[in-house]
C-alpha cells in the first residue's frame, strides 16, 4: 500500500464532511425552530471536523503555476505590492459589522504584474471553507495564476441577502472587499469575476447588478436569474449549469424548496432573459456536450459577451466535477464547472483593453 499523504486524507474526509454539510445547509433546513436548532447543532460540530481536516493542506501542498493565463496584456502595478501565497483567514469591517473572508494566493504572484480575481459565493447555510473546498476555485487558482476571495454570508444560518435587509448590506460589504483587496493587492481590476452557488449564485448575478464595472463576468451553479434591478448599461458573461433533477432549484421554475422558499424562474427562460440584456442573438445554439451534458448558448452579443448554459441530464442542486453529494441529487463528472468557469472568464476578460 502506498503511503497516505496528509492532503489524500484530508480530501477523504473532506469528501464525507462535505456532502453532510451541504445537505445540512441546503435542504437540511426547516421553518420549525426545533428543526432548525438541531440542523444548527450538527453542522457546528462537523464544520469544527471539517476545519481540522483542511488545516493539513498547507499552502506549498499545490504546485506553482506554470505561466499566467492568456487574459491580454499585462499591466504592473506602479509600486509592488508583495503577499505572502497561501490561504488567510481575515476580517474587514463593513456597515458596522465585523466580516470575515478567506483570501488565496497564487504561488505565482509577485506584487507586480496585475492578476485576476475570482469572488466566490457559497451557498445558503454553508460558509466560505466548505465553498473554497467544494467549488476547486483556490486549488484552480494555483494551476491557472489567479487570486481567490471566499467570504462568509451573515445570518444564521449564512445567507446572501438578495434584497437589502435592516443593519445588514452584502453589496456594501463586497464593494469594501474589493477596495480593500484591490489596495492590498496587484489585482488586474479589468478582470474580477463572481462565481457562487444557489443562494451565493443568485448572489453573485446581484452583484453584477449592482456593480457593473467592476464585475465582468459571472458564473452561476444551481441558481440563474436575471435581477429586476440591473443597474448594468454593458453587457456581462454569464456562464451557468443547472441540473434537470434539481430538488432545491427547480428547473422549470416554480417555488425554491430549500433555504428561503423564493420564486424562480425557469432556467432557459432565465439564459434567454440575460441574453436579451446582453444584446444577444435571440436564436440559441443548442448543442451536446457530452452523453448527459448539453449546452444552450447565445452569440452575437454587445461588446463580445456570451451567454453559456450547461444543462445536466439528471443533475442534481451540485457543483459538475465536484465530489458527489447523493442527498442533493446526482453530480456529473461530464464536465468540470471549475474549469469551464475559468476558460470562460479568460475569454471575456480578453474583451477588456
Amino acid at each position: 500500500m502506498g503511503v497516505v499523504t496528509p492532503r489524500a486524507r484530508a480530501v477523504a474526509i473532506v469528501s464525507i464532511l462535505a456532502a453532510a454539510l451541504l445537505i445540512v445547509g441546503a435542504c437540511g433546513r426547516r421553518s420549525h425552530a426545533g428543526d432548525t436548532a438541531a440542523a444548527k447543532t450538527t453542522s457546528a460540530g462537523a464544520i469544527d471536523t471539517l476545519d481540522d481536516a483542511l488545516s493539513d493542506l498547507t499552502p506549498g501542498a499545490t504546485p506553482a503555476a506554470s505561466g499566467t493565463p492568456d487574459v491580454g496584456e499585462r499591466a504592473t502595478c506602479p509600486t509592488a505590492r508583495p503577499y505572502a501565497s497561501g490561504n488567510e483567514d481575515a476580517t474587514l469591517e463593513s456597515g458596522g459589522l465585523q466580516r470575515t473572508y478567506i483570501l488565496h494566493v497564487p504561488p505565482s504572484y509577485d506584487g507586480t504584474r496585475r492578476m485576476p480575481l475570482v469572488l466566490n459565493f457559497h451557498g445558503f447555510g454553508s460558509n466560505a471553507r466548505q465553498q473554497a473546498v467544494y467549488s476547486g476555485l483556490p486549488a484552480k487558482g494555483d494551476r491557472a495564476g489567479f487570486i481567490v476571495v471566499t467570504p462568509n454570508g451573515n445570518g444564521t444560518p449564512q445567507r446572501w441577502n438578495l434584497v437589502e435587509a435592516a443593519g445588514v448590506d452584502d453589496v456594501a460589504f463586497v464593494r469594501d472587499l474589493l477596495d480593500h483587496v484591490e489596495a492590498q493587492l496587484c489585482i488586474d481590476t479589468q478582470r474580477v469575476f463572481a462565481a457562487g452557488i444557489s443562494n451565493g449564485s443568485a448572489f453573485a448575478l446581484r452583484v453584477a447588478c449592482s456593480m457593473p464595472n467592476r464585475i465582468d463576468a459571472v458564473a452561476a451553479v444551481a441558481a440563474l436569474y436575471l435581477p429586476l434591478r440591473c443597474d448594468s448599461t454593458r453587457p456581462i458573461g454569464v456562464i451557468a449549469f443547472h441540473g434537470t433533477n434539481d430538488p432545491c432549484v427547480p428547473f422549470n421554475g416554480g417555488t425554491s424548496r430549500c433555504g428561503l422558499g423564493l420564486p424562480v424562474p425557469s432556467v432557459e427562460s432565465a439564459a434567454a432573459d440575460w441574453a436579451k440584456h446582453d444584446g444577444c442573438n435571440a436564436e440559441a445554439a443548442r448543442q451536446p456536450f457530452s452523453a448527459h451534458v448539453s449546452t444552450i448558448a447565445y452569440s452575437e452579443c454587445s461588446g463580445d459577451a456570451a451567454v453559456v448554459l450547461y444543462v445536466i441530464e439528471g443533475g442534481g442542486h451540485t457543483w459538475p466535477g465536484s465530489i458527489d453529494v447523493p442527498r442533493l441529487g446526482g453530480t456529473t463528472h461530464e464536465v468540470n464547472a471549475t474549469d469551464q468557469i475559468w476558460d470562460f472568464f479568460v475569454a471575456q476578460g480578453n474583451r477588456r483593453p
